[in-house]
């Protein structure tokens, strides 16, 4: 029986604890807090991994928003209607049921669409496409910062 993601991640991480850090020395300051990091990734990662995958579909699903109310608001000339149909045909090939390589197709295609708004977008979409970030992307944040919460840096 092969062990589980969980278990495995456990393994790494009582490797680290009672085999690793025990074993360096007291002026390896550096690799000492390296390795504690390391831990602290780990055991966010052990509670996270089951919700995971909804995470990822979620961040799919609102780069997909952000990339549907760019490609509606956002017109100009020839390199800005380029970017915004590689960015509607990277929307309509998203899968949800693999949601990393889709999402980061969709977020390459949002910026290159803002860099090709600056060439020859016109004024009110340029607008618009500040205000839709801007809004859309607080938004996520919301989430991220509720995701990351674990780590301690962010006082919800």
């Amino acid at each position: 029986m092969n062990p589980s993601v969980d278990e495995r991640l456990a393994s790494i991480v009582r490797s680290l604890t009672e085999v690793i850090l025990p074993h360096l020395p007291p002026e390896a300051s550096l690799a000492q807090e390296q390795a504690h990091l390391a831990i602290g990734h780990i055991q966010i990662l052990r509670s996270q991994l089951d919700a995971a995958p909804a995470f990822e579909r979620e961040e799919l699903a609102d780069a997909i928003a952000i990339g549907t109310a760019l490609t509606d608001a956002v017109s100009g000339g020839p390199v800005t209607a380029g970017a915004a149909k590689a960015l509607a045909d990277a929307m309509a090939n998203a899968d949800d049921s693999e949601p990393r390589a889709p999402c980061k197709a969709i977020n390459d295609a949002i910026e290159k669409l803002v860099m090709a708004a600056a060439a020859d977008g016109d004024p009110a979409g340029v607008a618009a496409l500040n205000r839709i970030i801007l809004d859309c992307e607080h938004a996520r944040a919301q989430k991220d910062r509720k995701w990351f919460a674990p780590f301690g840096f962010d006082n919800l």
